[in-house]
């Protein structure tokens, strides 16, 4: 981890975006890149995502998280235009395939899987409905399309996503978006596991023990960590970054930028890390973008 890196990140896009682009998210990119041990091109990431803006159209969801959604792309090697041509594809075969226009319709064709059927990812969504008609809603299609990737049938993947979420929900989390996602997100790693349970309660108990509270927003990073099985370096992670210059006025983005350094270790120590296990990797993150964005938009709309 080197958190002066971060720092360093932070610092360039405060100076090349300016003050119109949240702290929350210059923390996200500047952590993302951090982590891979990639200093940031002001510039050339803020050319890149006006170009993104700009692909969409004036109502385009896309204008409202074309800011960490550069950050996404730019995290894949390839022609950076060529991403964007084949994003907005993605976009409109989801979009033919039932999803609704939203800023999650868009993570969820960063993470589509050229062999996945739009079907099938429409087909979990309903499914997670029989369950949470009211709670499921567009912020679900990420995860949808990740759980999509499994050989296993429909009912049993929203099957196992309901048994985490009740067990996670009687062992004091609170319910919510925040707590569906954290156990699709499992459930994306495979069927219902009380091991895998248990290590994301011994995960929120760590670290409320070491003084930092876990809040609705960190349950999807809890889960990431749970899986890295590094728990104390985890806390020593998010308890540095407390104390970072970076995070004087976003302390509580501590715990998530701690997930995104655990999950990027996971990626470079385990060379037979599971595709499941990457896309859930991309998944958390591109949603903590998408709902950062999402919760930005509507401070922004409300004046406050």
């Amino acid at each position: 981890m080197d958190i002066t890196l971060l720092e360093r990140n932070a610092e360039v896009l405060r100076q090349t975006a300016g003050k119109w682009v949240d702290k929350r998210l210059v923390l996200l990119t500047a952590a993302q890149f951090a982590a891979r041990n990639e200093l940031i091109n002001g510039q050339e990431y803020m050319n890149f995502s006006v170009k993104l803006k700009k692909a969409g159209s004036f109502f385009s969801p896309l204008r409202t998280i074309h800011f960490p959604m550069a950050g996404l792309l730019l995290s894949k090697e390839g022609d950076p235009d060529e991403m964007i041509t084949h994003l907005q594809k993605r976009y409109e075969t989801l979009r033919s395939a039932g999803l609704r226009s939203s800023p999650y319709t868009y993570i969820a064709a960063f993470l589509l899987d050229s062999s996945t059927h739009p079907e099938r990812i429409k087909n979990i969504y309903n499914e997670m409905k029989r369950f949470h008609v009211f709670l499921t809603s567009n912020e679900d299609y990420p995860a949808a399309v990740v759980m999509a990737n499994r050989s296993e049938s429909v009912t049993d993947l929203v099957d196992a996503s309901e048994a985490y979420y009740r067990f996670f929900n009687n062992h004091g989390f609170w319910k919510g978006n925040d707590l569906q996602f954290l156990a699709n997100m499992l459930a994306a790693n495979g069927l219902y596991n009380e091991k895998t349970a248990e290590a994301v309660l011994n995960v929120k108990q760590e670290f409320e023990k070491n003084g930092l509270k876990i809040k609705g927003m960190h349950y999807p990073a809890v889960g990431m960590m749970a899986l890295s099985d590094d728990i104390e370096e985890c806390v020593q992670t998010a308890l540095a970054l407390r104390h970072s210059p970076a995070l004087k006025w976003s302390k509580e983005m501590a715990v998530t930028l701690a997930s995104i350094f655990a999950s990027q270790a996971m990626i470079e120590s385990a060379a037979g890390l599971t595709a499941a296990v990457q896309a859930m990797i991309q998944s958390q993150q591109a949603v903590l973008a998408a709902s950062t964005a999402s919760a930005v938009a509507a401070s922004s709309s409300t004046g406050s």
